[in-house]
């Protein structure tokens, strides 16, 4: 059965406290830790929740350029009981990541997997790429992305059961195949309310995938136009092109690829605040 694994999620009209409290009440954390830091893109606060093991499960962010606008973010097993707060007490709110995922384990479910998704790749001629030592060390867990780093939907197969927080519990066979969807402008509310299942209708070949492994009939959910996809993806490869170099050595500098991530962040923020005051 397929059930949310990501969901991100922005709206208006709402105090930042009130939803906290919901994150707390829905994740179930009295006992977790929460972590108050600088905002990204944009935003002035981020309030994060971990796990008994320090992994973040959720966060909000929220003040600084977005206005009165709050953003939630959470993932993992959880996921499915926030999304049900959430739509229930903002209804009105916009999604800008999904992720639906589907677990099967029994021996060689990788494998059977697998076949229909290189298929599908070949026939629909999507970027695709293998992580993990597919060849020397698979016990270390393998997985199968399909379409590229800027499309708004992507797929990744990979071996559950063979990572780290979970080999002590001889899950070797669980495997996961999930789709992940970041919706443009005009789908952000339609997605809003969607069943887990039907984020598979985000494409095509999504569409077919689930079809064939799920045996489930999925109606279409555009996430976005080949044109804004294409866009992006131009675009991105310009500016690695441009300034891949600058951006490599600036990441050596400040000590990894996050670190670059939150500077650009707050030089992004600058130049916004910089914009506003010139124009009064």
């Amino acid at each position: 059965m397929s059930r949310f694994d990501a969901y991100t999620a922005t709206f208006t009209g709402a105090k930042h406290g009130e939803v906290f409290g919901l994150l707390r009440e829905r994740l179930g954390t009295a006992a977790w830790h929460s972590r108050l830091g600088k905002g990204f893109h944009t935003f002035q606060n981020r309030h994060a929740i971990q796990d008994e093991s320090g992994a973040e499960v959720a966060a909000m962010q929220w003040g600084g350029a977005q206005g009165d606008r709050i953003m939630v973010e959470v993932k993992g097993e959880r996921t499915p009981i926030v999304v049900e707060g959430l739509r229930e007490a903002f209804p009105n709110h916009r999604v800008t990541r999904v992720d639906s995922c589907v677990d099967f384990d029994h021996p060689g479910a990788f494998e059977e997997l697998l076949r229909p998704c290189e298929r599908i790749v070949r026939e629909r001629k999507l970027y695709a790429e293998r992580r993990g030592d597919w060849d020397l060390h698979p016990e270390l867990g393998r997985t199968y992305m399909m379409g590229s780093h800027a499309s708004a939907v992507r797929c990744r197969l990979y071996e559950k059961g063979r990572q780290p927080e979970y080999r002590h519990l001889g899950l070797d066979n669980l495997a996961r195949l999930e789709v992940q969807v970041r919706p443009a402008k005009g789908a952000k509310e339609a997605y809003s309310e969607l069943a887990a299942v039907d984020v598979w209708g985000a494409s095509r070949w999504t569409k077919e995938l689930a079809q064939e492994v799920l045996q489930a009939h999925i109606d279409p959910h555009p996430a976005g136009t080949v044109y804004r996809l294409t866009e992006r993806d131009a675009a991105l490869r310009w500016m690695c092109k441009q300034y891949g170099p600058h951006l490599a050595s600036l990441a050596l500098d400040l000590g990894g690829w996050r670190e670059l991530g939150l500077t650009l962040s707050e030089m992004l923020l600058e130049l916004e605040q910089e914009k506003r005051r010139a124009r009064h």
